[in-house]
Protein backbone atom coordinates (compact mmCIF):
# COMPACT_ATOMS: atom_id res chain seq x y z
CA UNK A 1 0.00 0.00 0.00
CA UNK A 2 2.63 2.80 1.20
CA UNK A 3 4.51 1.51 -2.60
CA UNK A 4 0.85 2.79 -4.18
CA UNK A 5 0.98 6.20 -2.30
CA UNK A 6 4.34 6.59 -3.13
CA UNK A 7 4.01 6.07 -7.08
CA UNK A 8 1.06 8.20 -7.04
CA UNK A 9 2.42 11.14 -5.60
CA UNK A 10 4.95 10.92 -7.61
CA UNK A 11 2.97 10.90 -10.41
CA UNK A 12 1.22 14.13 -9.05
CA UNK A 13 4.60 15.64 -8.51
CA UNK A 14 5.28 15.03 -12.35
CA UNK A 15 2.57 15.95 -13.75
CA UNK A 16 2.20 19.16 -12.07
CA UNK A 17 6.10 20.10 -12.89
CA UNK A 18 7.87 20.02 -9.45
CA UNK A 19 11.52 20.13 -9.55
CA UNK A 20 13.94 19.69 -7.06
CA UNK A 21 14.26 22.95 -5.42
CA UNK A 22 11.46 24.86 -8.02
CA UNK A 23 8.32 24.54 -9.79
CA UNK A 24 8.30 23.84 -13.80
CA UNK A 25 5.98 25.14 -16.53
CA UNK A 26 5.96 25.54 -20.17
CA UNK A 27 5.76 28.85 -21.61
CA UNK A 28 3.64 30.33 -24.79
CA UNK A 29 5.75 29.20 -26.85
CA UNK A 30 6.43 25.82 -25.63
CA UNK A 31 9.44 25.95 -24.12
CA UNK A 32 10.11 25.00 -20.14
CA UNK A 33 10.02 27.59 -17.71
CA UNK A 34 11.93 26.39 -14.32
CA UNK A 35 11.42 28.50 -11.06
CA UNK A 36 14.03 28.05 -8.66
CA UNK A 37 13.52 28.76 -4.95
CA UNK A 38 16.28 30.43 -3.32
CA UNK A 39 15.92 29.24 0.32
CA UNK A 40 16.18 30.05 2.91
CA UNK A 41 15.08 33.58 1.77
CA UNK A 42 17.85 36.10 2.03
CA UNK A 43 18.26 38.25 5.37
CA UNK A 44 20.59 40.81 6.08
CA UNK A 45 21.68 44.39 6.68
CA UNK A 46 21.96 47.20 4.25
CA UNK A 47 22.77 50.82 4.52
CA UNK A 48 25.79 52.64 5.43
CA UNK A 49 26.72 53.63 9.52
CA UNK A 50 24.47 54.30 11.81
CA UNK A 51 21.21 52.75 12.75
CA UNK A 52 20.98 48.86 11.41
CA UNK A 53 18.81 48.23 8.87
CA UNK A 54 17.36 45.11 7.52
CA UNK A 55 15.67 43.41 4.83
CA UNK A 56 14.30 40.10 4.13
CA UNK A 57 13.75 39.20 0.33
CA UNK A 58 13.12 35.69 -1.30
CA UNK A 59 14.51 35.10 -4.52
CA UNK A 60 13.12 33.36 -7.61
CA UNK A 61 15.81 32.28 -10.39
CA UNK A 62 13.95 31.88 -13.79
CA UNK A 63 15.60 29.22 -16.51
CA UNK A 64 14.09 27.61 -19.48
CA UNK A 65 16.16 24.44 -19.59
CA UNK A 66 16.85 21.64 -17.68
CA UNK A 67 20.66 22.11 -18.20
CA UNK A 68 20.82 25.87 -16.91
CA UNK A 69 18.75 24.54 -13.86
CA UNK A 70 20.68 22.24 -12.86
CA UNK A 71 23.93 24.65 -13.69
CA UNK A 72 22.29 27.27 -11.28
CA UNK A 73 21.82 24.69 -8.55
CA UNK A 74 25.24 23.80 -9.18
CA UNK A 75 26.50 27.71 -8.46
CA UNK A 76 24.14 28.50 -5.63
CA UNK A 77 26.68 29.76 -2.97
CA UNK A 78 28.18 31.56 -5.76
CA UNK A 79 25.08 33.14 -6.56
CA UNK A 80 23.66 33.71 -3.07
CA UNK A 81 27.09 35.50 -2.28
CA UNK A 82 26.41 37.70 -4.92
CA UNK A 83 23.32 38.60 -4.42
CA UNK A 84 23.94 39.62 -0.56
CA UNK A 85 27.06 41.93 -1.67
CA UNK A 86 24.37 43.22 -4.21
CA UNK A 87 21.53 43.84 -1.60
CA UNK A 88 23.79 44.87 1.42
CA UNK A 89 25.28 47.69 -0.33
CA UNK A 90 21.82 49.03 -1.00
CA UNK A 91 21.05 52.66 -0.11
CA UNK A 92 17.20 53.87 1.90
CA UNK A 93 16.21 55.50 -1.47
CA UNK A 94 16.68 52.02 -3.49
CA UNK A 95 15.07 49.64 -0.78
CA UNK A 96 11.79 52.03 0.35
CA UNK A 97 10.38 53.27 -3.08
CA UNK A 98 9.04 50.57 -6.17
CA UNK A 99 11.36 52.13 -8.59
CA UNK A 100 14.48 51.16 -6.22
CA UNK A 101 13.57 47.96 -5.81
CA UNK A 102 12.87 47.26 -9.45
CA UNK A 103 16.05 48.68 -10.52
CA UNK A 104 17.52 46.40 -7.86
CA UNK A 105 16.09 43.49 -9.58
CA UNK A 106 17.46 44.58 -12.66
CA UNK A 107 20.83 44.91 -11.09
CA UNK A 108 20.80 41.74 -9.30
CA UNK A 109 19.21 39.42 -12.97
CA UNK A 110 22.36 41.39 -14.37
CA UNK A 111 24.63 40.63 -11.82
CA UNK A 112 24.11 36.95 -11.72
CA UNK A 113 24.09 36.34 -14.99
CA UNK A 114 27.77 38.47 -15.19
CA UNK A 115 28.88 36.07 -12.72
CA UNK A 116 27.35 32.81 -14.59
CA UNK A 117 28.76 34.17 -18.12
CA UNK A 118 32.52 34.52 -16.07
CA UNK A 119 31.76 31.18 -14.58
CA UNK A 120 30.67 28.73 -17.60
CA UNK A 121 30.25 30.63 -20.62
CA UNK A 122 26.70 31.54 -20.51
CA UNK A 123 24.37 33.78 -18.68
CA UNK A 124 22.65 30.69 -17.30
CA UNK A 125 19.12 32.54 -16.02
CA UNK A 126 16.46 34.28 -18.12
CA UNK A 127 15.16 36.50 -15.01
CA UNK A 128 15.48 37.15 -11.62
CA UNK A 129 12.12 37.27 -9.30
CA UNK A 130 12.13 39.48 -5.86
CA UNK A 131 9.05 38.07 -3.49
CA UNK A 132 8.58 39.40 -0.17
CA UNK A 133 10.53 42.12 -0.18
CA UNK A 134 10.46 43.35 3.42
CA UNK A 135 12.24 46.19 4.73
CA UNK A 136 12.89 47.63 8.77
CA UNK A 137 14.64 50.38 8.86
Amino acid sequence: MTKLIQQGLLTVLILFGATAQGWAAESSDGSLITYIEMKPAFVLNYGGPGRLKYLKADITLVTSSPLAEETAKHHMPLIRNELVSLLSRQADEAITTPEGQEQIRIEATQAVKDLMQKEVGHPVIDDLLLLNFIYQK
